[in-house]
């Protein structure tokens, strides 16, 4: 679950949710007490259930608009039980999965029961059926090989045990299943222009400066979610992510980060995985 973005037309009240949350990120991030750290999630959903007063409609998402097609294509034929790891408050990733294939069943699962209790609401308003669960990605409640597949977007860069939270996911998924794992790329182009022009005045600022969300423990360049997702998984083929705003400058990104070695620099890492079954 990626952080909130109060710039895409959300509500006064739900501004004032995100600035409350926020207003709690560097300190705790700071002390890095894992507990705490997730209880920053639980807080959110509190506070964003408080916020919309009943009223799912206006549930934020809390993803990357342009990720979901691509998801959906790396999950074409994956029917079953799937889980989204990571749902957030409004699940359009498992609606999106729901509708496009009525052989699937979407389980969702995220930290906070207010979060959770969010993303029922938003589905059945959509008439999706959607069974959303309060659970701990690095501890899930769930027996081996319980699910067909899965999908995990911009959820791994806030785990406390990014390696515990991979090797859970592919544990409750079946050896033969498929999973798609998104995440910020720290290396994108739009990053490294950012950096390029501190550098070029005369600033160098810490890495987590330029992460796409301040609530981000870590972000990943391409080999290093490789390295993270090998110990749990098998990547079967990667895909990238561009941007959809921002003028020539951010199309020219898209098409040239699209395919080839120069995916490195696209805006989201994402790789569709198969869990290692018998060789963990």
């Amino acid at each position: 679950m990626s952080d909130p973005d109060p710039d895409h037309g959300v509500s006064a009240s739900l501004e004032r949710a995100f600035a409350e949350h926020r207003a709690h990120v560097d300190e705790v991030l700071r002390g890095g007490n894992p507990d705490e750290i997730k209880r920053l999630y639980v807080e959110l959903g509190e506070l964003l259930d408080d916020a919309l007063e009943g009223d799912p409609g206006s549930a934020p998402v809390l993803s990357l608009p342009e990720t979901g097609p691509v998801v959906l294509g790396l999950m074409k034929g994956v029917k079953g039980r799937l889980i989204d790891a990571g749902c957030g408050p409004n699940p359009a990733m498992s609606i999106a999965l729901a509708r496009a294939d009525r052989d699937r069943t979407m389980i969702g699962m995220d930290l906070g029961f207010g979060i959770v209790r969010i993303a029922r609401a938003v589905a059945e308003r959509v008439g999706v059926t959607f069974l959303p669960i309060v659970a701990d990605l690095e501890a899930l409640p769930f027996r081996d090989g319980a699910f067909d597949g899965g999908v995990c977007d911009d959820t791994i860069e806030h785990l406390p045990n990014d390696a515990k939270g991979v090797s859970e996911l592919a544990r409750v998924v079946r050896p033969s299943g498929r999973v798609v794992v998104a995440t910020p790329n720290r290396q994108s182009a739009a990053v490294l222009a950012r950096k390029t022009r501190d550098r070029l005045a005369g600033r160098k600022l810490p890495a987590s400066v330029y992460y796409a969300a301040s609530s981000h423990l870590r972000e990943y360049t391409w080999p290093q979610a490789d390295r993270l997702l090998e110990r749990s998984f098998r990547i079967r083929r990667r895909a990238s992510v561009g941007w959809s705003e921002g003028g020539w400058q951010k199309s020219l990104a898209t098409w040239m980060t699209a395919r080839g070695p120069l995916r490195r620099f696209a805006r989201m890492i994402v790789a569709e995985v198969e869990p290692r079954g018998n060789e963990r």
